[in-house]
């Protein structure tokens, strides 16, 4: 049973198994708290780590093919030249959509003032004084940690869709040379 507070109102309940609603908090403090934005860069890796499988599948049906384009590229006229042309673009956007996925994964951290709510600067921090951090902070204070990380991770989630969308465009490319040769190499099969 809640207790009654001095007003005759139930006092409100901040038990994990009954947290505040969003009208309970401060409105600053529950757009902080509630802004999904470790989710972006989530997404981001996980659209760029489906490129790098896309492109796996790609060299992999390639590879079946492998006897006959080294057969076509054994062979003289047009068709070995145009080959030749293809599989370089090929392996050429095929490695600059593989470095651009990369760079959309790998982690890239702006210069921001330290948080107490980012791993990194907690992580510096011995647990001790972590702990006596947090527990002296005073509730606007914790805001502004919050409110510093959500910004930090907002420009990160910013930085990696930007760095997302040249893999798409090169990924793009890279499944039209692939798509050629699938279409020149099966033609050739069916011969």
């Amino acid at each position: 049973m809640k207790s009654q507070t001095t007003a005759g109102q139930p006092e409100k309940s901040i038990l994990p198994d009954q947290p505040p609603i969003a009208g309970d908090l401060d409105p600053a403090a529950a757009l902080a708290c509630r802004t999904p934005v470790q989710e972006h860069a989530l997404s981001a890796d996980g659209k760029a780590a489906g490129v790098l499988t896309l492109l796996g599948i790609m060299f992999t049906i390639l590879g079946r093919f492998a006897g006959d384009l080294g057969m076509i590229l054994r062979t003289g006229g047009w068709l070995r030249v145009g080959m030749f042309v293809l599989v370089g673009v090929f392996a050429v956007l095929a490695l600059a959509t593989v470095l651009q996925a990369f760079r959309t994964i790998s982690p890239r951290f702006p210069k921001a003032l330290p948080s107490l709510a980012f791993f990194g600067d907690i992580a510096k921090l011995s647990r001790e004084e972590y702990i006596a951090r947090v527990e002296a902070m005073a509730p606007q204070e914790a805001l502004e940690q919050m409110l510093r990380y959500n910004h930090t991770v907002s420009m990160i989630c910013v930085e990696k869709f930007r760095q997302l969308r040249w893999a798409f465009r090169l990924f793009q490319w890279t499944f039209l040379c692939w798509l050629m040769l699938v279409i020149v190499l099966g033609m050739k099969v069916l011969h």
